[in-house]
């Protein structure tokens, strides 16, 4: 198991290195300070993970991730957020594996790593409660009309406002306008925010691994 540590924090990275090493006592680990330099190394080894700190410098950078995604498509990434949960949704729109936080236990971040070989996501039980919190603050049933529940579940398919207006009837403009309804509704900016809320995964969102 060969395993990329992103961090200039030099604790961060003395903690993550523990916590590999026993489990991985024969795996090799690689570290880099930024997202960038992960690009340019990545060439050379073969890593089966990433494991990135959300406060290096260019962590939330969500183009530099997506290059990395593309450069390397088997590889895992794992995120360890600290303190700065609140960027959680943005690593999962960049489709992080697993996702992490100051309060996760060691062992959160051993299953993380095991369910990364499996090609699987894994998010850290105080990370889910937020999501859990999120998604139940507003009953569904309480803020939307049957018409906008059935444009949403449409919405997280990622079917074109074309194709959507075809099955709900009506058209591309109304599609639009009820997006943007729903969006206010349930104080979302981006579909990936509504299928969370929707407690939905989208059909793009797996990892191709």
């Amino acid at each position: 198991m060969t395993i990329l540590i992103v961090t200039d924090n030099h604790l961060f990275s003395m903690a993550i290195r523990a916590v590999v090493k026993k489990q991985y006592p024969d795996g090799i680990i690689v570290e880099t300070t930024t997202v960038r330099n992960a690009i340019e190394v990545s060439p050379v080894y073969e890593c089966q993970a990433m494991i990135l700190d959300a406060g290096a410098a260019d962590a939330k950078d969500t183009v530099l991730l997506g290059n990395f995604k593309n450069a390397n498509p088997h590889t895992a990434i794992l995120v360890n957020l600290g303190d700065q949960t609140q960027f959680m949704y943005t690593f999962i729109r960049a489709g992080a594996t697993a996702l992490f936080s100051n309060k996760s236990l060691p062992e959160e971040i051993h299953e993380g790593l095991r369910r990364a070989e499996n090609n699987t996501r894994y998010i850290s039980s105080d990370i889910q409660q937020q999501l859990l919190s999120h998604i139940t603050e507003k009953p569904l049933n309480q803020t939307l009309t049957k018409r906008e529940e059935l444009m949403a579940d449409l919405l997280v398919t990622n079917k074109s406002h074309q194709e959507i207006a075809v099955i709900a009837g009506g058209s591309s403009k109304s599609v639009g306008y009820y997006k943007r309804k729903i969006f206010q509704k349930l104080e979302v900016d981006n579909v990936v925010d509504l299928a969370i809320k929707l407690n939905k995964v989208l059909v793009n969102e797996k990892p191709n691994y």
